[in-house]
């Protein structure tokens, strides 16, 4: 689809005086381009409406459900759709799409009272009959097609003029514009181990009946949130076996673990939890840490602002940690450096090392799939593990839960406790955390040997009493308040869950109380 006209008008939405992203015209205040973030979140929210309204008309028995991200774009499903019938129902999706858009037909983003969000009947009322009145339940609606609202959307339908419908077997990509090239829609690129991922995890949600808020708020209802909790853990535990059993075929080969993935995906726990399972098969295991790597302060590149770039790979002394891994894998004994944070220098020569014969070495760090951290190093004789918080659970049928979301709110929660960070800090600082994973995490996740899924289920329920406290002192002049005002909107349609239940070893409780922190190496 063309986008001629969308490409020269200069604002989606507004950020109001209160920090709030709101509709077009509804208030005064900073205009929001559609090719920035919030821009972008307000048309992808108007295109999935519409590609609903769309699917109503094509297959007014069917509905459509929309599932995971992947490369600038939704994997979408309707229901009953038959292996080989991909394209015809893209072809009548995208005629539709194509009408609804000339129709300009007007989205409304409404804002309920507590009474009548609870009036609502049918589909409608799923999410709503859980809402629990402390904040106003805000939904997205065009004609009869209705979804919580993570935030405002298009005025109406003739703004929607970009997008791609792409065939997938027994299922279908939504694409949208990116912000490099607003509004082109960039080629597509291929991550067959991170969709591989991510519809293991579909299919272990379904098989859980958690696929919505709604349908895990009911599960909780039942017995506590037991069953959901207890089959998510002795998933993730089915899936680090399998890691374990593959790291003993591929020994002595590959014996240099690289764990990367991004922030808050819970590489800390899972790295001493692999240590651990690899223990009880006769392994041992030696960790070294990165962060002793870095170049002298006087010597760390700069961002553009004057700031250090600490994120960076030259942020890292990579010639002197190649060479000690390759001479700790060759058999021979190094002398560790130790970097002092406080003074910004790093000490060489201070602690020995040496890896035994049935050891393996294991790194964790942002640049763990980089070759470029290791040179010296032969690619084949590492192992990497790509670990990543994939959240697969849906708001509603048309909601996603992004994945970005649910990293942000287990780091606002362990920013607290273990930092001294207010929320306001922690959201402010995340757009610099999320900028760091887009240059050096994610163009090198499809180079893993193995992906690990960290997110679980049930982690809205579990971490709902740390968040809301800390969510509701954000104040409203602030620029976090509107991120803030969405997830407190959310959480107050999630049914708590007693952290009581959840084991000793989930990886969620690196978020909530630390506990697997303090093991010995």
């Amino acid at each position: 689809m063309g986008a001629d006209h969308l490409s020269k008008r200069t604002s989606i939405a507004v950020r109001d005086t209160s920090g709030l992203i709101v509709p077009l015209g509804s208030a005064k205040g900073e205009a929001i381009p559609p090719w920035v973030s919030e821009g972008r979140e307000v048309y992808r929210r108007g295109l999935i409406l519409a590609l609903d309204l769309a699917a109503k008309r094509a297959f007014p028995e069917r509905k459509l459900w929309v599932e995971h991200s992947i490369s600038l774009g939704y994997r979408c499903r309707i229901e009953g759709m038959e292996a080989g019938s991909e394209g015809e129902v893209c072809a009548r999706l995208d005629k539709e799409l194509q009408k609804i858009a000339e129709e300009a037909l007007p989205v409304h983003y409404r804002k309920l009272s507590s009474e009548e969000a609870l009036s609502l009947v049918g589909e409608h009322s799923l999410l709503p009959r859980w809402h629990m009145g402390k904040e106003f339940y805000r939904a997205n609606v065009l004609e009869d097609s209705w979804a919580f609202a993570m935030g405002p959307t298009v005025p109406d339908t003739s703004w929607l003029t970009a997008w791609e419908l792409r065939p997938a077997r027994g299922s279908f990509f939504l694409r949208f514009p990116g912000s490099k090239a607003w509004p082109e829609i960039v080629p597509w690129v291929d991550n067959p181990s991170l969709a591989k991922e991510l519809d293991l995890e579909e299919k272990h949600i379904s098989r859980m009946k958690v696929h919505t808020v709604d349908m895990l708020n009911r599960r909780i209802r039942e017995d506590g949130g037991r069953e959901a909790v207890m089959m998510s853990h002795f998933y993730q535990n089915r899936r680090i076996v399998q890691i374990v059993s593959r790291l003993g075929d591929e020994f002595p080969a590959k014996r240099i673990i690289m764990v990367a993935g991004p922030s808050c995906s819970g590489k800390t726990t899972f790295t001493r939890m692999l240590a651990t399972y690899l223990r009880a098969e006769g392994y041992g295991t030696r960790m070294i840490s990165v962060d002793n790597y870095f170049r002298n302060r006087s010597e760390t590149p700069k961002n553009k602002d004057g700031s250090f770039d600490f994120e960076c790979i030259g942020a890292l002394n990579t010639e002197l940690f190649g060479d000690h891994v390759k001479k700790l894998v060759n058999g021979e004994t190094v002398k560790l450096p130790v970097f002092n944070f406080h003074t910004g220098v790093r000490e060489d020569d201070v602690t020995p090392m040496t890896l035994g014969g049935k050891e393996f070495l294991l790194i964790e760090g942002i640049h763990g799939l980089n070759d470029s951290l290791t040179p010296g190093v032969d690619a084949a004789d590492k192992f990497k593990i790509y670990i990543s918080a994939l959240t697969t659970l849906n708001i509603d049928r048309l909601t996603r839960m992004s994945t970005s979301d649910g990293r942000l709110l287990r780091r606002i929660v362990r920013d607290s406790f273990r930092r001294g960070y207010s929320a306001t800090d922690t959201i402010l600082g995340w757009p610099s955390v999320r900028r760091g994973e887009r240059m050096n995490i994610f163009p090198f996740q499809e180079q893993a040997d193995m992906m690990f899924n960290s997110a679980l289920p049930y982690e809205l329920p579990v971490l709902k009493p740390y968040l809301v406290p800390l969510l509701e002192d954000v104040e409203e002049d602030s620029g976090a308040f509107s991120d803030a005002d969405r997830l407190l909107r959310l959480l107050d349609c999630v049914e708590p869950i007693n952290e009581g239940v959840v084991p000793r070893l989930s990886i969620i409780r690196e978020f909530i109380d630390g506990l697997l922190l303090d093991w010995s190496e």
